[in-house]
């Protein structure tokens, strides 16, 4: 095969994994089925603002606003955004989570090809990237910024070992630009190589250039962000993250998960695991964390463990390289072990992901979802909308909404500079269920006495239903309310003059 014919072969199977999983995405969207709504509709919502001019910032998950006073710093929204533009719905980003996974099987593919010097193992690398479960977990994983880490780390990784500084540039960049702990992670790696760890012989100077640029995006961001440390500390390493250390039913689920991921085609990654050196950082971080099921392959923090999906893989193909490097006749049983490995593990969760892909056909062909459907269709693009976090998703992209669950909370987060508590006079529109559960907000603002403010408000002459499918209703206010939402902290209270 030449090098050409491997190429197209490449890019044919980047684009079909693209489309699979771009429409996996749009069925979960459509079915308001989501890993997590929430964060795409407040990714959403920063993508809206900011291509109709407005801030680069949303207030919906109550956390500190502005665009670099965020809690997590993605410079790469300004890179998205072009793309977003084209087509403002918060299905382009779920399309641009796809790609971006997709991205990275180019240089693990030329990773292989390149240590071989056989595109036909560039190929294989290629397959057994887009035929491992954990790919397309991170792939189908709603929309992140972090997702950039994927591409990024497989960029860098590959342009180190052919020592061509503008491929590990363009992975630095995408670290950097995916989010802050990238200044952690960067440097790391340089000190790493500059120590001699071996990733196609020493790279000492790629390592001193990589701790250079990581180490000054790390002082950036200690200078002039603020809140650096508000969700990762490093001071808070030895006992993880969340509080007390995890359990060990957790753990084990944990250890489960990652000796899984080297026990299918990726079983090579131990004779090359000086890649593996790059995550010990992150892994320890997962590890000591006590509550998040990272290790899932749904859920609402399954994009945690990207970080560590392209050093296993670039990992498992060097160690593959060695194998067919020394032993070229067994080149076809290396390479088919390397795809069918990968293939078949997973087994149980790869069957529990194709029948949640199932379900979300399914479900669209109900009269429950034709329904409300067409409850969602009559709300408009600029209503002021509240409603759950099973449809605040595609309900995203307008200039005001909120979740239900912040309205006429008590405890007002230690940061909010704007109006507390968020009450209904915010809005004209509101989505709520029909009949919620009793642990959920919404029922206890309806049942509780200790909200009558909500319900004098709710059920008096000001709300009238414009709309009932058979899982939601449509409210509508029949007073007129336009509020704005203040969110500039008060003045300072200058001191006053003694009196004579």
């Amino acid at each position: 095969m030449s090098a050409k014919q491997g190429k197209a072969v490449i890019l044919a199977l980047m684009g079909v994994a693209w489309i699979l999983w771009g429409l996996e995405q749009e069925r979960a969207l459509a079915s308001h089925n989501l890993m997590w709504g929430q964060d795409l509709a407040f990714f959403n919502q920063i993508f809206y603002s900011a291509s109709q001019g407005g801030d680069w910032t949303s207030p919906l998950l109550l956390e500190p606003t502005g665009f670099f006073k965020m809690v997590h710093f993605h410079p790469i929204i300004g890179l998205l955004l072009p793309f977003y533009a084209l087509r403002p719905e918060p299905s382009t980003l779920l399309w641009l989570n796809a790609g971006a996974v997709v991205a990275a099987t180019w240089p693990i593919a030329r990773l292989g090809a390149r240590a071989t010097k056989c595109e036909i193992v560039g190929v294989a690398a290629a397959l057994a990237w887009l035929c491992w479960l954990p790919t397309r977990s991170a792939a189908i994983a709603d929309f992140r910024p972090m997702v950039f880490w994927i591409p990024g780390l497989a960029w860098l990784i590959w342009g180190v070992y052919c020592q061509k500084a503008h491929r590990w540039i363009i992975g630095l960049l995408l670290c950097c630009f995916a989010r802050e702990e990238s200044g952690y992670l960067i440097p790391t790696i340089g000190l790493l190589l500059i120590a001699g760890l071996p990733l196609g012989g020493k790279r000492r100077k790629e390592g001193l250039w990589i701790a250079g640029a990581g180490l000054f995006w790390l002082c950036f961001l200690l200078i002039f962000k603020e809140n650096f440390f508000f969700h990762f500390n490093p001071a808070n390493m030895i006992n993880g993250d969340g509080g007390a250390s995890p359990g060990d039913a957790l753990q084990s689920s944990r250890t489960d998960f990652l000796l899984s991921c080297i026990q299918g085609g990726y079983l090579s990654s131990v004779l090359a695991p000086g890649v593996l050196a790059f995550g010990a950082g992150p892994l320890h971080w997962l590890m000591t964390d006590a509550q998040r099921e990272w290790h899932a392959f749904s859920g609402t923090v399954v994009y945690l463990k990207n970080p560590l999906l392209p050093l296993i893989a670039c990992s498992g193909t060097l160690g593959m390289a060695w194998l067919i490097n020394r032993y070229p006749r067994g080149l076809p049983v290396f390479c088919l072990w390397m795809v069918l490995g990968n293939y078949f593990s997973f087994s149980d969760a790869r069957d529990t992901l194709n029948q949640r892909n199932n379900d979300n056909v399914a479900q669209q062909q109900q009269t429950a979802h034709k329904s409300l459907s067409t409850l969602l269709s009559k709300v408009g693009s600029k209503d002021r909308v509240a409603t759950d976090s099973e449809l605040i998703a595609a309900l995203s992209g307008r200039d005001v909404l909120w979740n239900v669950d912040h309205l006429y909370n008590a405890d007002k987060p230690h940061h909010w500079k704007g109006q507390w508590p968020l009450t209904l006079v915010l809005f004209d529109t509101l989505v709520l269920k029909n009949t919620p559960r009793e642990d959920e907000w919404l029922y206890k603002l309806q049942n509780n006495p200790e909200h009558h403010i909500f319900q004098a408000e709710f059920t008096g002459a000001n709300w009238r239903v414009a709309f009932r499918s058979d899982t939601y209703t449509l409210w509508r206010r029949t007073t007129s309310s336009n509020p704005t939402i203040d969110q500039t902290p008060p003045p300072k209270e200058s001191p006053e003059k003694p009196t004579k």
